[in-house]
């Protein structure tokens, strides 16, 4: 059976303890550590290495509130790990970027294998040193810069700015979200977010393009699901937030009903007036990509989406939060209404919750490659 979240509780009573709270059983996973102290925040701690343990101080004393058993400290808090992490991948020093990773690691990138061999599933070490490998032979060279961490206990959705070139000199652009699992202080799973059309696009030598059916037909890889039983962070100061969705939870999910229903007045009290909308994918295919600005032009946009798309189900696997930011996670299968060709996709959102709790904007990093594939009929099929 699998182990259910579990509340670890450190009651200061608004002193310093004499002695640290011991914890021996916390698991980064799943459980939560609770101070009982809701005017302070993450900010207000540090998380120090010893031995096995973690130890848990306030920033300005020296007291340690807390000592976690056998627990790495990068998994209660690992940004700064994977700041040092992107570092070493911005230099594209291989062997540094596998040390980053556990043994058993799982590497994973949607997108058509046939025509983006790196994309699929790589296990461990070997697996990712393989999805290197493969991309060099088809990159001349990628760029990935982060500029959001929205960090969650051990789940960090990090967003990033991406761009690259072709051995034959085609460029290409677009935004990136990796979805990273954090376990015994390093890298357990890695999952890429992007848009590869315009990466089929480059390799394909740029418009007009025709994309053949292979020998082996056109196999796609979609990230898989990536769930957890807990829905805070790994620490909170108010038990409240069990019972009652923090804010920018609350403006999150008032936007996706708004959307279901798209009233225009659900949709502006859920919008901020200039909430920017983009939603990934070539526009003079798909309709409903590109970025808009203002709630009329959000539903606009959101109406195209159910014209020319049947989906199985639009399902939040999980949402994520830090601050003002939400990264949701959505598994979307579903098909073209004008082919009536299938498709799978699996999506983030990045959804920023202004001081009104308007949602101020949304970024859809969907990968639309299949879905372009199914809007045109299939393979093969011609850009032009």
């Amino acid at each position: 059976m699998e182990r259910a979240v579990v509340r670890h509780d450190v009651n200061r009573g608004g002193q310093l303890p004499v002695k640290p709270t011991i914890i021996t059983s916390f698991d980064p996973d799943k459980d939560v550590l609770v101070i009982d102290e809701p005017e302070l925040s993450r900010k207000d701690l540090v998380f120090e290495q010893d031995g096995q343990d973690t130890l848990i101080r306030l920033a300005d004393s020296f007291m340690i509130l807390a000592s976690l058993e056998n627990v790495n400290a990068i998994d209660l808090d690992p940004v700064p790990f994977l700041k040092k992490f992107y570092k070493a991948l911005q230099e594209n020093d291989t062997e540094q970027v596998l040390s980053f990773l556990a043994d058993d690691v799982l590497w994973e990138m949607g997108g058509p294998q046939d025509l983006i061999p790196w994309s699929g599933a790589w296990e461990g070490k070997a697996g990712v040193s393989q999805f290197f490998r493969l991309q060099k032979e088809g990159l001349a060279f990628e760029k990935l810069n982060p500029t959001r961490f929205i960090a969650q206990g051990n789940t960090v959705a990090v967003v990033l700015e991406g761009s690259g070139e072709t051995k034959s000199g085609q460029t290409f652009s677009g935004g990136v979200v990796h979805w990273i699992i954090i376990k015994n202080g390093q890298i357990s799973q890695l999952q890429c977010y992007r848009d590869t059309f315009p990466i089929i696009e480059a390799l394909q030598g740029g418009r007009p393009f025709t994309v053949n059916a292979g020998i082996n037909g056109a196999a796609h890889y979609t990230n898989k699901s990536v769930t957890s039983p807990r829905t805070t962070d790994s620490i909170v100061f108010d038990e409240t937030v069990f019972d009652t969705a923090p804010a920018t939870v609350k403006s999150a999910r008032a936007m996706y009903a708004a959307l279901q229903g798209l009233k225009s007045e659900d949709v502006r009290k859920a919008f901020a007036p200039n909430v920017v909308w983009h939603m990934f994918g070539p526009r003079d295919i798909i309709a409903w990509s590109g970025e808009r600005i203002g709630p009329i032009a959000a539903v606009e946009s959101a109406k195209q989406i159910i014209e020319t798309m049947r989906f199985d189900h639009f399902k939040a696997v999980r949402m994520i939060y830090q601050d003002n930011v939400a990264a949701v996670l959505i598994d979307e299968p579903g098909v073209s209404k004008a082919t009536g060709i299938p498709f799978h996709t699996s999506v983030v959102h990045i959804v920023v919750v202004n001081e009104d709790g308007k949602v101020a904007s949304i970024q859809n990093h969907v990968n639309t490659a299949e879905i372009v594939e199914a809007f045109l009929g299939g393979r093969p099929y011609t850009v032009t």
